[in-house]
């Protein structure tokens, strides 16, 4: 069912967005996002970990990365690539996997990175959540994840945020 709004039944959009001001430069925080080794290191809420990342950078290419929560539990998602644009922009398909391999709802990414002094300032923005549980559930990982992702770039470029 879709909820709607006040003004004349419309559906309405769940979205996230979300901002970081990062003393990293772009090109390096671009590649953060896109390659493996990078993204095992902070993918993911707080308390859990990413033991399985695949990427397959190039439009249509396919990601899938899997994160292990304290208790053991493993949640994958995967998704294509939509839109590669180094060092601006990112854009692709992200999906739960569900119980036996079933699809979850197909939501959107967007992250845009601009020059921002000799930092970056990254927004990170996903579209077309399928309920408000799970935009709660996401707004909250989301902001855990770019904790991280900000820490592991201070930490690979040695600078804090100014």
């Amino acid at each position: 069912m879709t909820a709607a709004n006040s003004t004349g039944g419309m559906p309405r959009r769940r979205e996230i967005t979300l901002i970081r001001e990062i003393a990293a430069p772009r090109e390096l925080l671009f590649r953060l996002w896109t390659e493996p080794e990078h993204l095992v290191r902070w993918w993911g809420p707080q308390n859990m970990s990413a033991p399985s990342v695949s990427v397959d950078l190039r439009e249509g290419g396919a990601w899938r990365h899997c994160i292990l929560g304290p208790d053991g539990k493993e949640y994958w998602s995967h998704g294509r690539y939509m839109e590669i644009a180094p060092p601006e922009r990112l854009v692709f398909t992200f999906a739960w996997e569900g119980h036996g391999g079933r699809l979850e709802h197909q939501m959107q990414v967007t992250i845009e990175f601009y020059e921002k002094g000799e930092g970056t300032r990254l927004v990170f923005h996903k579209a077309e959540l399928p309920d408000d549980t799970e935009m709660r559930l996401q707004t909250g990982g989301w902001e855990q994840a770019l904790d991280k992702y900000t820490a592991y770039a201070e930490e690979i470029t040695g600078r804090e945020i100014p």
